[in-house]
């Protein structure tokens, strides 16, 4: 199970002229920077802890900026005093959603930075670990066993002949070659 996601969409957002979220979708943090995505119009917090809360004595400016990214209307914001927005408790203010919303397009997003970063540890080199022979140590069978994807609490956890007749290509894919 994923563990929710941080946003919701208010409106209809596309990636390129596809829509990638429909109002009511949950939305990553991640693609909200990566989108460059407007909390408070475009997507709103999905619960209260989302926006770090300013401190009891923050400036009414960093008030209002926590409360219109919560989804608080400009116009109530400004019926309000300083103090009363620092004592107001934070809630999901949940927008009505239009579903013929006008569809929010993003042109080239920021790069998925872990998509990059897994790519270059994938296509980078690749320190070849040479399965062990049978009456190895076991300290070389846990860095084969590591090396081909076990944990190593659990290589550890293994006796020798456990690590030995593993079947490592179904676990965990077929050993790489060195290029």
């Amino acid at each position: 199970m994923r563990p929710p996601a941080e946003y919701i969409a208010q409106q209809p957002i596309g990636v390129n002229g596809v829509r990638g979220y429909n109002p009511g979708d949950d939305v990553p943090a991640s693609a909200v920077a990566n989108l460059g995505l407007t909390v408070g119009v475009e997507v709103l917090p999905a619960h209260a802890g989302v926006i770090e809360r300013p401190a009891g004595n923050a400036k009414r400016a960093d008030w209002e900026a926590y409360w219109l990214g919560q989804g608080m209307p400009q116009s109530d914001i400004d019926g309000m005093t300083r103090d009363e927005l620092a004592a107001k408790e934070p809630e999901v203010i949940a927008a009505d959603v239009d579903p013929n919303a006008p569809v929010h397009m993003v042109d080239n997003p920021l790069p998925d930075v872990v998509a990059e970063q897994a790519t270059e540890q994938t296509n980078g080199p690749v320190a070849v670990v040479e399965r062990p022979s049978a009456n190895a140590r076991k300290t070389d069978w846990v860095e084969y066993a590591v090396y081909r994807g076990m944990p190593r609490e659990t290589a550890e956890e293994s006796t020798i002949p456990q690590l030995v007749e593993a079947d490592y290509d179904p676990l965990f894919g077929p050993e790489r070659q060195q290029s």
